[in-house]
């Protein structure tokens, strides 16, 4: 039997993110606000969490709703491509992303 969406619920929700929208609004002034959570967004909101700061990140959709669809996956895919021994794929990844 395959997991459907209700045997593993998500706390990304259209509720929690409307919720925590409207803390944000009428809340206390952040350090760091980061739009857009693809890969780099969240690794800047990770980094300045990590800094002690505090942070807001915000995006249109869910936590890395794009990055697999229009990036090279290499977040995604990239430590399964080295795991697997693919080091072609990822290189090639690597270098397209950099293009």
């Amino acid at each position: 039997m395959s997991p459907t969406p209700d045997t593993f619920p998500s706390s990304l929700n259209a509720a929690r993110r409307s919720r925590e929208l409207a803390e944000l609004t009428d809340g206390p002034t952040v350090d760091v606000l980061v739009v857009g959570l693809g890969a780099t967004g969240a690794g800047a909101a990770l980094d300045a969490a990590a800094r002690g700061l505090s942070v807001a990140a915000i995006d249109a959709h869910d936590l890395a709703f794009g990055t697999s669809r229009w990036s090279s996956k290499l977040i995604h895919g990239g430590l399964r491509y080295l795991a697997t021994g693919q080091l072609d794929v990822a290189h090639e990844s690597a270098v397209e992303r950099g293009i």
